[in-house]
């Protein structure tokens, strides 16, 4: 039995609440792998959930069973202390005057049938710019650290973390980095964010929220920011599955479809709604969508990628600089793969100096900068997973160029 068929046929279940059937017993090198799978996913909690009470289940190596049963006990509870935490800080925050907007994360969580069971590392936020210094200041108050911000800058998103609880937050003022040629234009399809936002209640508490078509949008939007840098993984296209389906009324698909043409995401979209169809037991119906007859639909090599990148197309080592062809690629289509790696190598002087502070300090120290960056990456490459196929980072950059040609994000 294919490890990644049976993985994607217990997912199935999961997300429409059904039992999984029992299956027939693996060996403990195909349990290890469906672990490894689940949790490359970011979805073993969900998987272990659905196949815990099995028999083929309890044949398995009674270490492994406890292995899998801690870890999602782990997983389970630290997601439902941080769901808790989060919504109580949510409720502070609008008690104090701000007006932030809850982006994926707790809302598209809610929308599973264990939500607890599907882990986020973080929650993100979208403010107006102009409460940014006050939240900034809240925040440090309520005992959050931060990156030191230079003064003056400028910033589109600051990460702050909770050293005492571990809560992570991510505060955007710019959906997507304004400076990207690749990407930073879809920031002009979220303009009205605050004007059309809407309230759902998550365990009793009002969080504000996109509207579900700019939500929706967002979700798509988002994926291919992903995709055109190292890849996305299975998790997202379920979390957009069940957005779709609990959100058909309020999706208006003739206007969305003008806006996925308008930006080279049709093809692209359409082809993760027909994963859900092929492979998910979703209908075009459950998304209230008629299934497109202006598209070419081959799914797979699509599923392949996510399956192969893990959840943030972060797997190994080569894939990740592989993202340097791909953003290249589409911030210009006629850029070879050397200049990508290049690129990446080489940044503009203002990367530099944001990543290496020094050289900004002491401008005669840009290149050692340089240097420094260069160096950092080849220790990185020495310790990060390496990826099994033996591809290097552009034979894996081509193939995704030739995937973002494919599903009509480039012009071929």
């Amino acid at each position: 039995m294919k490890i990644e068929t049976l993985f994607l046929s217990i997912l199935k279940d999961a997300l429409h609440g059904n039992e999984t059937n029992d299956f027939q017993e693996l060996s403990m090198e195909e349990w290890e792998k469906l672990f490894q799978t689940a949790q490359k996913q970011s979805v073993a909690p969900i998987i272990y959930q659905q196949i815990f009470h099995l028999p083929s289940f309890t044949q398995a190596d009674p270490g492994f069973q406890n292995f899998w049963k801690m870890h999602t006990l782990k997983e389970a509870g630290n997601q439902a202390r941080c769901s808790a935490l989060f919504l109580m800080l949510y409720d502070k925050m609008r008690q104090n005057g701000f007006t932030p907007l809850v982006v994926k994360g707790i809302v598209c969580r809610s929308l599973y049938p264990n939500p607890d069971l599907r882990i986020s590392g973080d929650e993100d936020l979208l403010i107006p710019r102009e409460q940014f210094a006050r939240m900034d200041e809240f925040l440090l108050k309520e005992g959050f650290v931060r990156e030191n911000l230079d003064e003056g800058k400028e910033y589109q998103e600051v990460g702050y973390h909770h050293l005492g609880n571990g809560l992570y937050l991510e505060m955007h003022m710019d959906l997507f980095a304004k400076e990207s040629g690749a990407y930073g234009h879809l920031n002009d399809l979220f303009t009205e964010a605050f004007d059309t936002s809407v309230i759902v209640n998550i365990q009793g508490s009002d969080v504000h929220t996109l509207h579900p078509q700019l939500h929706f949008l967002y979700l798509l939007c988002h994926s291919l920011k992903h995709f055109l840098h190292s890849g996305f993984g299975v998790r997202q296209v379920c979390d957009m599955l069940l957005f779709a389906q609990h959100y058909a009324s309020d999706i208006h698909w003739t206007t969305l479809i003008h806006l996925l043409r308008e930006n080279q995401m049709y093809d692209f979209s359409m082809n993760l709604m027909n994963i859900g169809v092929e492979y998910f037991g979703f209908t075009w119906d459950d998304i209230a969508v008629p299934k497109p007859d202006d598209v070419e639909f081959d799914s797979l090599p699509l599923l392949n990628d996510m399956l192969d990148g893990g959840i943030y197309g972060k797997s190994d080592a080569d894939r990740v600089h592989s993202a340097n062809i791909t953003l290249n690629a589409a911030e210009n289509e006629k850029a070879s793969a050397a200049s990508g790696i290049l690129a990446s190598l080489f940044p503009d002087k203002d990367y530099i100096q944001t990543h290496y502070p020094y050289t900004k300090k002491w401008k005669i120290l840009l290149p050692v900068g340089y240097v420094h960056r260069i160096g950092a990456y080849l220790l990185k490459r020495k310790s990060a997973p390496k990826n099994r196929s033996g591809k290097s980072s552009t034979q894996i950059g081509m193939e995704r160029v030739r995937l973002l040609e494919k599903y009509k994000i480039l012009d071929k």
